[in-house]
């Protein structure tokens, strides 16, 4: 756990830490670490939601899954981020997402109960944290926010570009990389994954974008 800890200070939820009461903070939270292999699930839906999980190493996806077996990607997380937090502090009966291991990862997992229950010995750093925790909800009602904001939009070329406007104002570049493969992408916007594409090559066609893999370029007549 120690080579973690430099990272975990950076985090939104330990960030205003020291290093020397950031192992203290863990132990006073009983924190404890598990490893997941590629495509195994971290969390089912339908189980109860207790715990808030820190990435450690590798990346992870929430997942909506139908009866039909589709597929709708809610985010795509890594190093340093957060999930189960919503869930957990709202005191849902059953998770109605499941999470899923993008790749083989390591993940700290943390009672949500105890991070925003003061301790025994009312540690000024476990304060801060609960602080810290209110702040990490505020900014994934944001995100979630955001993301209905995107989907409501009518078309699939709608849909795209509020999502690459976003990335860019977020980058603050017209130039940028984002987290998902064209798969995953139409699974996190809800749109056909064939209908994407052609919107893609369109849009490259019309001189709007340029686009490769994952990275994308927006011009200035994107938006007119």
């Amino acid at each position: 756990m120690d080579h973690y800890l430099p990272m975990l200070i950076k985090t939104p939820l330990f960030a205003s830490l020291s290093l020397e009461e950031l192992p203290h903070m863990l132990d006073c939270l009983n924190a404890r670490t598990r490893s997941y292999q590629v495509k195994e699930y971290i969390l089912h839906e339908e189980d109860k939601v207790e715990d808030v999980g820190v990435i450690l190493r590798g990346t992870v996806q929430v997942i909506n899954e139908d009866a039909l077996g589709n597929r709708s990607i809610t985010v795509k997380l890594g190093p340093g981020e957060l999930f189960g937090e919503v869930l957990a502090s709202s005191k849902t009966p059953v998770s109605p997402v499941s999470v899923m291991a993008d790749t083989d990862c390591e993940i700290l997992q943390l009672r949500f109960g105890k991070i925003v229950t003061p301790c025994i010995r009312v540690c000024s750093f476990h304060t801060r944290v609960i602080e810290n925790m209110m702040n990490v909800l505020a900014q994934r009602n944001l995100f979630m926010n955001r993301k209905l904001s995107i989907l409501s939009q009518r078309s699939t070329r709608d849909k795209l570009l509020a999502y690459l406007a976003w990335q860019s104002q977020e980058r603050k570049s017209a130039e940028f990389d984002i987290p998902y493969n064209r798969d995953e992408l139409a699974d996190f916007l809800c749109v056909n994954r064939s209908a994407l594409s052609r919107e893609i090559s369109k849009m490259i066609d019309e001189g709007l974008i340029s686009s490769e893999r994952n990275h994308f370029a927006l011009y200035e007549d994107t938006f007119l």
